[in-house]
């Protein structure tokens, strides 16, 4: 019986232990200050850890993946998931203005400040969003029109969708990165998903043409950008530029080659089979909307993080993609045409 109540007082007591632990304010749970002791600010090229933490980046990027209703709500929330993964400081842009409505998210820590472009939205919670969806897909993603640059040299042309959502916001995306730079112990890097990776290298390419030091460039799920001199003028602004892609993902594949878009960089792709390639060949053939979703990237490159530093960095959140597409909107918008897999053929020999 004395045995019995002992094993018992020595359990209680370590529970009550475990419990102070867990309570206190030192105690790091696995993932707590990603940004500040596993993402590595001064890397070029390839780095898993740092190609999962902003695609981490992105997909909390949108509303309805963190299920607010507006955009004060997603400010609030962002930020309270950032912080305790090691980022201190924050600033939100989002501009509706003329034929573009933009969302970008700017923050920093010690060492790193990213830029977070918002991809497509037609819905804030569960609710669709018409405005939004016209925006965002109508008068952005298919704005297929190409805008001469005639600062940037030569014959440089770009999206005029993508240009313009960029354009609403620069004035005000450069002054806050300088701000979150200043002082020149920070690297400056750039992300977005989807439509915000259509406006990275945009957005990269025009910072640096400011005199705005870009260190690092990511996009996952980016579409065609621009002709082949711009595809070429990035190249050599950003050679290390890193462009993911995700088993044939539909997004990648347009705006279309015989419209003389090109994309910047070769692709680093994420197979089905849990592989990734650096620096690979293009998908060929049938693209896959549901290639397309936040989640399944997400997944992914969590993936290609080696197993002895997955407890440095937070884990992705619960989903199961073998279920069907994490992109509602997406899925919803080519169901309609009833193309949910289509054959685009032979890749471009630039691409």
């Amino acid at each position: 019986m004395t045995h019995f109540v002992l094993r018992h007082i020595r359990m209680s007591m370590f529970v009550i232990a475990l419990l102070v632990t867990l309570a206190s304010p030192g105690f790091a749970a696995p993932g707590d200050n990603a940004f500040s002791t596993a993402f590595q600010p001064a890397a070029e090229g390839h780095n898993p850890v740092n190609a999962y933490l902003l695609m981490l980046a992105c997909y909390y990027n949108y509303e309805n993946r963190i299920n607010t209703a507006n955009f004060e709500e997603f400010k609030k929330k962002y930020t309270e998931f950032f912080k305790p993964w090691g980022m201190t400081e924050f600033d939100y842009l989002n501009v509706r203005r003329r034929s573009a409505d933009t969302q970008v998210v700017v923050m920093s820590n010690a060492s790193v400040a990213i830029v977070v472009f918002r991809g497509s939205e037609a819905s804030s919670g569960a609710s669709f969003k018409p405005v939004k969806f016209i925006y965002d897909w109508l008068l952005t993603d298919f704005n297929f029109f190409k805008h001469r640059v005639r600062e940037w040299g030569g014959d440089v042309k770009v999206h005029r969708g993508f240009f313009n959502a960029v354009d609403v916001v620069y004035p005000e995306l450069k002054k806050l990165c300088e701000k979150h730079i200043a002082g020149g112990a920070k690297r400056l890097w750039i992300t977005g998903h989807s439509l915000g990776a259509g406006l990275v290298p945009i957005a990269a390419f025009r910072l640096m043409k400011d005199g705005v030091p870009v260190h690092g460039v990511t996009s996952f799920a980016g579409p065609r950008v621009g002709n082949e001199a711009f595809a070429e003028a990035f190249a050599a602004a950003f050679p290390k530029f890193q462009r993911w892609v995700n088993d044939s993902d539909i997004v990648t594949m347009v705006p279309f080659a015989w419209m003389k878009y090109r994309h910047v960089s070769k692709p680093n792709n994420l197979y089905a089979d849990g592989t990734a390639v650096v620096g690979d060949k293009p998908f060929k053939g049938r693209a896959k909307v549901s290639a397309h979703t936040p989640g399944v990237y997400l997944q992914r490159l969590y993936g290609q993080v080696p197993p002895e530093l997955r407890e440095t960095v937070p884990a992705p959140p619960a989903f199961e993609s073998g279920k069907g597409p994490e992109d509602p909107e997406l899925e919803r918008e080519f169901s309609k045409k009833r193309i949910s897999i289509i054959d685009f053929g032979k890749p471009d020999i630039e691409d």
